[in-house]
């Protein structure tokens, strides 16, 4: 057998006639996907989303190191680090429930004498009460 005439019709390699495109039409008329770029973004969501395994009491649960994290954040600060309280704050002004910080007269007061006792320069004023 001729490798020009084989019997599902192909010659030199080539598809018959009525399989090949027309003239002006491509085979993939969207063309190659671009490829996307990973951005830091991206990364960062890859990274905190992640899931695991969690035992907490004795249950099982699937969380994200988001959340964890966040939860280490929580209980330290409710513990009372200081690091975590920092830590914390962005977090507690995120919140819909988290009360307002409002001065009473107690802490008006012990703010007016601290206030008072400094002058505008930084330093201590020599008048005491």
């Amino acid at each position: 057998m001729s490798r020009k005439n084989r019997k599902d019709g192909r010659r030199n390699n080539q598809p018959p006639k009525e399989h090949q495109f027309k003239p002006g039409q491509s085979g993939n008329m969207n063309g190659r996907p671009k490829k996307r770029k990973s951005t830091y973004e991206d990364d960062i969501k890859a990274a905190f989303g992640t899931e695991r395994e969690v035992t907490i009491d004795g249950k099982t649960e699937a969380k994200t190191l988001r959340q964890i994290i966040l939860e280490q954040i929580a209980i330290g600060a409710a513990k009372g680090d200081p690091k975590m309280i920092k830590l914390s704050q962005p977090f507690l002004k995120v919140m819909d429930d988290a009360p307002e910080l409002e001065m009473g007269p107690d802490d008006r007061k012990i703010f007016e004498d601290f206030k008072n006792r400094f002058s505008d320069d930084g330093e201590e004023t020599d008048d005491e009460n």
